[in-house]
Order: C-alpha cells, then sequence, then structure tokens
C-alpha cells in the first residue's frame, strides 16, 4: 500500500481541503503541491490521529479493523459491500458536489478524513484494486494486529445420540479396489470408465455403498472422489483400455499404518486442483467461458476455518454456513467479485450477484462437510447430517500434528471351515495379502475370505506356494490356525 505523501500526491486539490476541512485542519497554501507538503505533517501527528479516531464512530472503526484484518490490503468490491460506496469524482465535479458532506457510509467518511487509500495489486492473478491504510499512518492507530484467524465460533449443541462417522472406510474401500485389480485383467470401456459388469462386481465388496446405485461413478459422489485419489496418488495406470495397478506407489502406502494411509487421502484431496468441489457441488453446474475459479484456495480458507474447532464438540452445521456468510463471505472469490462466474441451478438459472450467496457458497459447504471432510474421516455427523464436529483425527490432519503410535492390528481369525475374519482395524496389507489365495464373501462387520483350491492354484501362479501361506496365516493369526487347515494346507497339491 501507498505512503501517506504517496497518497496525497495523487489528490486534485478540492481533495485535500476536504481532508483537512474533515480533520478540523486550516490549511495556507497556494497550489496542490504547497497544499499536501503542508497539509502531511499534521496528518501525521499522533496527537491528531488519536483525536480523529475518536471523532469515528463505531462503524467507521470497524471499517479501519477490517481493513488490518485483511493484511491492510482489502479488495475494493468486498470493502464496499460491507462498508459503503466509494464513489469517483473528477476535480470539477468533486467542488460542485462536495461528497464528503454528504457521505454514503463508512469508505466516503474514511476517505475524506484521509485515513484510507486505494490501488491495484495482484490478487488471485488478476489486478485487483484494493483500499488499505497508508503504511505510516497504521502503526499509529490504536488497532492491534488482527488476523484471519479471528473466527467467532458458533454456539456449541448437545452430542447426538447416535453418530454417522465415515471413520477409516474411505481407505479400506479403495483398497478393495485396488485389490480387485490385483488378479484380474480389466478393460476400459470407450469413455475410459469401468464397465458396468466390474462395477456390479466391485461396489458390493465396499462398506459403503454408492447413494446412487444406478449411476454410481456420479461426479462429485464419494466413489468418484475415491477414483480420483486412486489416480492422483498414481496407484492406477492406463494401457490403451486396459486399466493396471502400479505396484510401486502402492507399495508405499500400503507399508504405512492405518492413519498414515487415511492422512494420505486427505492431504491429497486438500492439495487437489483437479477435484474441482464447486463444480461438482449436487444442483449447481459450472458452464465453461473466460472464468476460473481455484478449488485449492477456497478449500483451504474453509480448513483455516475448520482448524479452529476443537475435536468432539458439536454444531449445526447451518450455524457455521451462517457463521461464515457473516464473517467471511468472499472464502472463495478473494477479489469480491460475484458477477464473473457463469454457475447455474438445475433450472438453468444463472446465479450471479452476491445475492446468490446462500445457493452457490452455501452450498459448497455444505458438500465439503457431508461430503469429502467426512467421507475422508475428518469430521464426524449425525445420522439426520444436520450435526457436525471436528474428530480427533481431523484436528491431527489439520494442525499437522505427530499421528500417534497405533496400536498391533487385531489378529486374523481362520476357523475349521477354511474361512478367514479380518476384524475392522485389520492392515491393509494384510487384507492384499488374504485375497491373494482367498476369495471375498463379506465385507460387514468386518471382511471375510475362504480359502479355496482355485484361490491356492492363482497364488501358486503367482509364486506364493501354500509353506508360505501357512507361514502366514499362522504370525497374523498368532498361531491360532485350526488342526484341519493346516494339514490341508500341508498336503495340498497343485
Amino acid at each position: 500500500m501507498k505512503s501517506l505523501a504517496q497518497h496525497l500526491a495523487e489528490l486534485p486539490l478540492a481533495m485535500l481541503q476536504a481532508i483537512a476541512q474533515n480533520q478540523g485542519l486550516a490549511i495556507a497554501a497556494s497550489g496542490q503541491s504547497q497544499y499536501a507538503s503542508l497539509l502531511l505533517p499534521h496528518l501525521q501527528e499522533q496527537a491528531q490521529i488519536s483525536l480523529v479516531w475518536e471523532e469515528l464512530n463505531s462503524f467507521d472503526q470497524a471499517a479501519l479493523r477490517f481493513i488490518v484484518a485483511e493484511g491492510n490490503r482489502a479488495p475494493v468490491a468486498i470493502f464496499q459491500r460491507r462498508f459503503g460506496e466509494l464513489r469517483r469524482f473528477g476535480s470539477g465535479r468533486l467542488q460542485q458536489d462536495k461528497p464528503w458532506l454528504t457521505p454514503t457510509g463508512s469508505a466516503e467518511r474514511l476517505w475524506y478524513r484521509g485515513l484510507i487509500t486505494r490501488g491495484f495489486d495482484e490478487l488471485a492473478e488478476d489486478a485487483v484494486e484494493l483500499i488499505g491504510i497508508p503504511t505510516d499512518l497504521l502503526p499509529l492507530l490504536p488497532i492491534s494486529e488482527e488476523t484471519a484467524s479471528d473466527f467467532a465460533l458458533p454456539h456449541p449443541q448437545a452430542p447426538p445420540i447416535s453418530t454417522y462417522d465415515e471413520n477409516e472406510r474411505l481407505p479400506d474401500d479403495l483398497a478393495t479396489m485396488l485389490i480387485y485389480l490385483q488378479s484380474r485383467q480389466l478393460y476400459l470401456n470407450r469413455r475410459q470408465q469401468w464397465r458396468q459388469k466390474d462395477l456390479q462386481a466391485l461396489l458390493p465388496q465396499w462398506q459403503v455403498q454408492p447413494s446412487d446405485p444406478e449411476n454410481p461413478l456420479k461426479p462429485g459422489d464419494r466413489p468418484d472422489l475415491i477414483w480420483h485419489l486412486a489416480r492422483q496418488l498414481g496407484f492406477l495406470k492406463t494401457s490403451g483400455r486396459r486399466q493396471q495397478l502400479a505396484g510401486d506407489a502402492i507399495r508405499g502406502w500400503l507399508a504405512q499404518s492405518r492413519m498414515q494411509q487415511a492422512q494420505a487421502l486427505f492431504l491429497m484431496w486438500q492439495n487437489s486442483n483437479t477435484w474441482n468441489d464447486l463444480c461438482l457441488t449436487p444442483h449447481l453446474h459450472c458452464d465453461k467461458g473466460n472464468w476460473r475459479n481455484d478449488p485449492i484456495s477456497a478449500r483451504q480458507a474453509l480448513l483455516d476455518i475448520l482448524a479452529q474447532f476443537e475435536p468432539d464438540i458439536w454444531y449445526r452445521l447451518e450455524d457455521l454456513v451462517k457463521a461464515i456468510y457473516e464473517q467471511r463471505p468472499d472464502f472463495q472469490r478473494p477479489d469480491g467479485k460475484y458477477d464473473v462466474w457463469y454457475i447455474r441451478d438445475d433450472d438453468g438459472v444463472y446465479l450471479k450477484s452476491f445475492s446468490s450467496w446462500l445457493e452457490v457458497e452455501a452450498r459448497l459447504i455444505r458438500f465439503i462437510w457431508r461430503g469429502p471432510l467426512h467421507w475422508l474421516g475428518t469430521v464426524k455427523l449425525d445420522e439426520d447430517q444436520a450435526l457436525w464436529c471436528l474428530s480427533q483425527r481431523g484436528a491431527l490432519y489439520l494442525n499437522q500434528g505427530l499421528l500417534p503410535e497405533q496400536s498391533p492390528p487385531p489378529p486374523l481369525v481362520i476357523t475349521a471351515d477354511f474361512r478367514v475374519h479380518l476384524p475392522i482395524g485389520t492392515h491393509v496389507y494384510d487384507r492384499f495379502r488374504v485375497a491373494r489365495f482367498c476369495s471375498w464373501e463379506a465385507s460387514w462387520p468386518g471382511y471375510r475370505y475362504q480359502i479355496r483350491q482355485r484361490g491356492l492354484r492363482r497364488a501358486a501362479a503367482s509364486g506364493l506356494n501354500t509353506e508360505r501361506i501357512l507361514d502366514f496365516l499362522t504370525e497374523t493369526s498368532e498361531n491360532k490356525v485350526p488342526a484341519n487347515v493346516r494339514k490341508a494346507l500341508i498336503n495340498f497339491k497343485l
């Protein structure tokens, strides 16, 4: 932002005279340059600044605090929406209309006291006009440094009787997709998507079923996010129309703890520029054109707000939407421009101007909270999805805290009917190994597989013999392999 001397040098004489009049100063000078040089030291005096501050009403003082909170770089569009229009006048009309006598609001009251300046700067890759306080006046004002972290939280609510917590289900369902690919030759359709027969075989194995069974890969839905994360993490590779696993990338992920695996998925979503939450929000349709939103910066602005909440304290989702509307409405449009994006509702009506905030931004917030944040285990919801709280693991993700050491996974349970039961919390890598020689039967409440001759032959063809299988089952079950299962594996012949 400009210094006070730079600001005054740009103003016409009539404006300088208005500033002096509003500050109760008498300046005798014959021209603009002389008037500015004589006015400058008066405006920089601490006693004069303190006097002017006391004369400001609470709205004017709030406007200055808002500028400070914005890093002394408040976009004009946002500032005017909150604190009144700052009209432009030529020198002749300025003398004729004398707008300082009838200001439209705080913006003009501060402008005609010389307390704010304006100029263009780069913001969000575009030249944006900004409002700021002259740099040499800023430290003299009685305003403590305020930052965007000052967000007034809504009132907490009593915990719900029952909750709907995704917890670790998304990493498990992603692993199920990878396991499905592990032993199959899978070919994509002409649109480079999975064929319906493969989806019908895979999705019943997931712990969470698609919300729309008729359209399981609906853009923006949970399965869509799983496929997106798998591609972004480099787990999938396509050769022509064949879908295959990328072993090196998967092995690195499998070597992590369950919480590290979940955190990797969260971080990939957090930093993904190709997962556009806004354009995937239900009932919103983004048209192509000479505009674009920044999904990463909008997502990060909301995550910065979320990081200020304590885990396991419940809030109404609509109270959060209201708090963001009142305090951070421009989280995804830092330039404050609401007329340049082409977004339609289901009826084809374009949602423009700030009056459409409840149809655009509010829907986006609800989608992120009920969608990706919930699916990734960062927030918990009640059964009606009206209440939410930050999860303990979500707090660690957001504040980049060290993940706690996890207790050893529960042992596998092998029963005499040749079934292998994997309780909730079993390491994903162990399930990959079980799937190499077993057939899937169930995924809820835990995973259940069955040892069959076909699976043992498949494993042998890939270099996994029954001796190694028995060693694995003995170790992961804490040496509780039924005698008949042990005998069958020892005596198995191809």
